[in-house]
């Protein structure tokens, strides 16, 4: 297992000693955040310090399963150039979200633009030697629009139908209230990364693992990945408007080794 850091979890603003500090600190890779002004830049300063270089796709605006085909036609043309800049860097892995329908009584016409729209951007990324990654997400507790994916069960479906790899954000997954043992078992070989942060279990708050009320901290974590025979990145994603960078790298939790 390699650790990772999310680029989201420093806010706007990064420069070449952060990139050092990250590095020094024991990190494999960061996964830039195409939504960032500097996106583009830190893929740079990243593959600079020596760092291996994933993206998390734009999705603010960006809905899978909108209706309006002009928007699809935007996310298509997003999405395709990132994986191109991906690409250039030789590859590597990309996350991307699903969206959501406009009222939960439109899911099925929804969720089959959703199926239709990542398989479309996976053929996309494939060209770029990008691995695309599809992230479990928190149902909206109104059920007033569906999220896609709402359950584990509609994630694994979603998978398969779009043969994608997972991407298991263990924040999102405690507040839908999932066991994080059982999930990672039934993901098995699509299990490609995982994002990592701690919560109240009510909202997504991105803390450091062990300041939240999951009890899912970096050795827990392992062990369970472990037992199911992963060996890809653990990204921590984690709340640049409560923690530093320097908060991040000495915590902890990041500090533990994910080999032990």
């Amino acid at each position: 297992m390699e650790k990772w850091l999310s680029l989201w979890s420093m806010g706007q603003t990064k420069t070449e000693q952060d990139m050092k500090a990250i590095r020094q600190a024991g990190f494999a890779g960061v996964e830039i955040w195409a939504e960032h002004h500097s996106a583009e830049a830190d893929m740079a300063l990243a593959a600079d310090a020596g760092l291996k270089v994933g993206l998390h796709l734009p999705f603010h605006d960006l809905n899978l399963a909108t209706p309006y085909e002009g928007v699809g036609t935007v996310i298509t043309e997003r999405n395709k150039y990132w994986l191109g800049k991906l690409g250039e860097l030789g590859g590597g892995h990309a996350v991307i979200h699903g969206g959501s329908a406009w009222a939960s009584e439109d899911e099925e016409d929804a969720g089959a633009r959703v199926v239709g729209r990542l398989q479309q951007i996976r053929a996309l990324a494939d060209e770029h030697n990008v691995q695309l990654l599809f992230e479990n997400q928190i149902p909206d507790k109104l059920n007033y629009m569906h999220i896609f994916p709402s359950s584990v069960d509609e994630w694994m479906s979603i998978l398969d139908k779009t043969q994608t790899a997972a991407c298991l954000d263990t924040g999102h997954l405690a507040v839908l209230g999932a066991p994080l043992a059982e999930t990672v078992a039934r993901l098995g070989n699509r299990l490609a990364s995982v994002h990592f942060s701690d919560n109240d279990m009510k909202g997504d708050l991105h803390q450091l693992p062990g300041d939240g009320a999951t009890q899912t901290g970096t050795r827990e974590l392992v062990k369970i990945l472990k037992e199911n025979g992963y060996q890809g990145p653990v990204v921590f994603e984690i709340n640049p408007y409560t923690y530093t960078l320097a908060d991040i790298l000495e915590h902890p939790s990041v500090t533990a080794q994910l080999d032990e």
